[in-house]
């Protein structure tokens, strides 16, 4: 199969990639990235722009954004860092820490590391969280 996993639309400078789509190498987007759902990346992602991650996406490395949303039941072995919004789906797993450089809304059922919000957190339901940096405005509600 020779079809290439990553499509761009020039109106939005959107890149989207095709769900189960698989990445061994770096993956480095001057825009914004829609990931298909089930997808699986071996090593980062770096998104100067809004990332997308869909339901069950599997990164091993790194993932760094502008802004980012994280699908449901997705897992991170490193680091998620952005510089806005962060917005975390039911049941995702961050082995690392999850920093924002605004607001993070964060869903039940997600597992993180560590945790920063240079605005607000939020947590809604049940989160595990090992740790939340210090200062950091938290603001817990039920589902």
């Amino acid at each position: 199969m020779s079809e290439n996993p990553i499509k761009y639309h020039e109106d939005s400078n959107t890149y989207i990639t095709r769900k189960n789509s698989y990445f061994e190498k770096d993956i480095n987007i001057d825009g914004n990235l829609i990931v298909g759902q089930g997808s699986n990346f071996w090593k980062d992602i770096n998104v100067k722009g809004v990332l997308k991650l869909g339901k069950g996406t599997f990164v091993k490395g790194n993932v760094r954004a502008d802004e980012a949303i994280i699908g449901a039941r997705s897992e991170i072995n490193g680091d998620v860092e952005v510089a806005g919004d962060l917005k975390i789906f039911d049941s995702v797993k961050i082995d690392g820490s999850a920093i924002a450089g605004d607001d993070m809304h964060v869903r039940p059922g997600s597992k993180i590391g560590f945790a920063k919000a240079s605005s607000i957190m939020e947590l809604v339901g049940k989160v595990s969280i090992k740790e939340i940096e210090s200062g950091t405005k938290v603001i817990v509600r039920s589902e």
